[in-house]
């Protein structure tokens, strides 16, 4: 039995309080430059040499890859919507257009660490370092590969397919709103799937070059997809979060209701179970061939410290979510959802924390520079998200399948 549908000209949606959310919009927008400005500021100077200087780096690429790996989970969740002809998620699929838009921000990110590499700096990349690699076999045949100016020119190529595909995919949908032209949904459906064949080789390479190089020695077929499975799970948190927000603050009546917030939440569940099923995979395959290679990678990971933040992993990240999340009612209940989402998000923070400072530290070390570097990462997304959103409706009131949205049922 459907629900009832609400009436859908545009006129009365740019009236909607989603609409008149965007007014807020260059508030967040202002507040976010500033932020910036003081933070990079304020890291420049309290840690402007060595080893204050290396730990500002592996900040930067943690929090960098933190919000771009949200940016890239949205990106997929839109292209996987329009490859599979979804109707339920329309009401929300705006709000992942923007975020993948917005990767232009923490692509904007990498920027200084590149040119720190091809300025032949190597604290975060000891490979960068042409005494470190002399004197090292492995790195010496690995050297035709991990090299500054072929990585660069990768990067560069990643960064042009994900800027390239986030943005054609929000303005293409945002141009619909104007235009009303049913083709364009049709566009974007034939296209989405050369675009997700694109963002798997890109995501996977990305992580390859930009954490797994973070230890030149050890290696991991299924990284890739560790770090997808993380990056969408964290995109979902944030939908979960956005649709649990307007169903319980009336911001989108009867256009996302308890029906979206019940099938977001239920994808949210889903791929954290898939993200502990891949990080187990890696490590019992590790495990079980025990080759000293792969498996000195998880023994810094078991000692030191770094133990307890894998015992937390474990159950901060899978048990406890799955645990809270399983009752239908958990899924359609607001506030739980909200808390769930953001404990989520946590845990992807320190999942990829887990993965990249122990190439930084024997022991886990916390403090101003991973502070200051995720509000800097958080904020410059916003910029990019408040710039993208501007003006626009965050409802695509010209999409086909709109009122299959609006009647969605879940049974």
């Amino acid at each position: 039995m459907s629900a009832p549908a609400t009436h859908l000209s545009s006129e009365n949606l740019a009236k909607s309080r989603v609409a008149k959310f965007l007014g807020r919009v260059n508030l967040v927008y202002m507040v976010s430059a500033m932020i910036c400005l003081s933070l990079v500021g304020s890291l420049a100077v309290g840690f402007g040499s060595g080893d204050g200087a290396r730990r500002i780096g592996f900040a930067w690429v943690l929090n960098a890859w933190f919000v771009l790996s949200i940016c890239l989970g949205a990106m997929f969740f839109v292209a996987i919507q329009h490859i599979t002809r979804a109707g339920w998620s329309v009401t929300l699929r705006r709000v992942a257009e923007v975020l993948s838009a917005s990767v232009v921000g923490p692509v904007l990110l990498l920027v200084p660490l590149l040119v720190a590499l091809l300025s032949g700096h190597s604290g975060v990349y000891s490979w960068n370092d042409p005494e470190f690699v002399a004197g090292d076999k492995v790195l010496m045949g690995k050297q035709p590969f991990l090299n500054a100016p072929f990585f660069a020119a990768r990067t560069f190529v990643y960064a042009s397919v994900w800027i390239a595909a986030g943005v054609w995919l929000l303005k293409t949908s945002q141009g619909q709103d104007r235009t009303g032209d049913k083709q364009a949904t049709l566009l974007m459906e034939r296209r989405s799937a050369p675009i997700l064949i694109a963002l798997a080789l890109t995501t996977t390479f990305a992580s390859f070059d930009w954490l797994m190089s973070l230890d030149p020695h050890w290696f991991s077929t299924i990284y890739g997809i560790y770090i997808f499975s993380g990056g969408m799970t964290a995109a979902l948190a944030v939908l979960s979060i956005t649709a649990a927000v307007w169903v319980s603050s009336g911001r989108a009546p009867k256009l996302v209701t308890k029906e979206h917030l019940h099938d977001i939440t239920k994808l949210l569940f889903g791929f954290n179970c898939f993200w502990a099923y891949i990080a187990f995979s890696q490590y019992m395959l590790i495990w079980y061939a025990n080759i000293p290679e792969e498996t000195i990678w998880l023994k810094h990971r078991q000692e030191h410290g770094w133990d307890n933040v894998t015992l937390v992993l474990m159950f901060g990240h899978f048990f406890i979510p799955f645990v809270a999340l399983m009752p239908r009612a958990a899924k359609r209940n607001s506030g739980l959802v909200i808390v769930v989402s953001s404990w989520l998000l946590l845990m992807h923070w320190l999942d990829l924390y887990w993965l990249v400072y122990p190439q930084f530290n024997e022991s886990p070390v916390f403090g101003v520079a991973e502070i200051l570097g995720l509000m800097v990462a958080v904020s410059v997304t916003a910029v990019a998200a408040g710039w993208f959103a501007r003006g626009e409706n965050l409802i695509p009131i010209a999409d086909p399948r709109l009122q299959e949205a609006v009647s969605h049922h879940v049974v």
